[in-house]
């Protein structure tokens, strides 16, 4: 059956899809990624799961579609930057960087981006680790860990397909777990804080992550905060289209849209002014599950 033509838009952002994990969403993802056709591709950090490499490496050949299509994208004109994140840190060598850049020379790979949006809003793009204090300071802990996570990642997996309705997201649980420790550290390191902090010092308007693979956009301290979330868990990608409208879509939860005005000036003068209790002239607005575009993932 041939496939809908892909929607033109202007920005696309996912983070920790872990290609080379067997929990790794692939073909949820290859099809999210097949609905679109970016002007540019954010990788937000853990694309690749270099922690697996001595540890239950596996690379299907979706994987490989994945990676042929990436270089289909590049090769029609989108510009393609990857972020270097805690499991993909083998990117943060230089040489190596430069070897893997020599076969891919349409692929831009930094720490962290700056995405100005249509409508003049800029926006820190970064993985998020290097603001997570356990990742900086017992990422033996970090590592430790993933075992007993992987082991929860089966069960749920099991319990899924032999309890609940194939709909359901078979790694909620998970999902539940993870968010609760993530909140934990995110409280214990000032996370978002941190990370809010840094994209302000390099006069954005907010940040763009991933990392803690909770998928969300909220507004705190004059400033936005988006995390794209994960391909293992939530299934979820941020999406900015070409009126200027942020949308992130997610695939067992309601999207949220995002819609700023056009820059008028500093950040706080946007936010300190008394918003409309009207929802549609509210800036973050969330869809019921009839709008949903999570169709990718039927």
């Amino acid at each position: 059956m041939q496939r809908p033509a892909p929607t033109p838009v202007r920005t696309l952002l996912v983070s920790d899809v872990h290609l080379g994990s067997k929990h790794s969403r692939a073909e949820e993802f290859l099809a999210f990624l097949r609905e679109f056709q970016p002007d540019s591709l954010y990788l937000v950090g853990d694309f690749i799961d270099g922690w697996k490499i001595n540890t239950g490496w596996h690379w299907s050949s979706v994987c490989d579609d994945i990676v042929a299509h990436l270089i289909s994208l590049a090769q029609r004109g989108t510009k393609i930057r990857y972020v270097s994140g805690n499991h993909d840190a083998f990117l943060r060598n230089p040489a190596f960087r430069a070897g893997c850049l020599a076969t891919l020379p349409r692929f831009e790979v930094e720490d962290e981006f700056v995405l100005e949006t249509v409508a003049g809003w800029k926006f820190l793009v970064t993985h998020g680790d290097l603001f997570d204090c356990v990742e900086n300071n017992a990422q033996w802990l970090s590592k430790g860990t993933t075992t007993i996570y992987d082991a929860c990642l089966c069960l749920n997996r099991w319990y899924h397909k032999t309890w609940q309705h194939r709909d359901r997201n078979p790694h909620g649980v998970c999902s539940v777990l993870k968010d609760r420790v993530k909140r934990w550290i995110r409280f214990v390191s000032g996370f978002e804080s941190k990370i809010l902090n840094h994209a302000r010092q390099n006069d954005c308007d907010g940040v763009i992550c991933g990392h803690i693979h909770t998928p969300d956009i909220v507004k705190g301290n004059a400033m936005w905060y988006c995390n794209t979330g994960d391909w293992v868990e939530n299934c979820t990608g941020l999406v900015e289209r070409h009126d200027g409208q942020l949308h992130l879509v997610r695939r067992y939860d309601e999207d949220l849209f995002l819609r700023l005005p056009a820059q008028r000036g500093p950040m706080s003068r946007t936010f300190h002014e008394e918003v409309s209790t009207d929802t549609e002239d509210r800036e973050l607005v969330a869809a019921g599950a009839g709008t949903s575009s999570s169709g990718y993932a039927a």
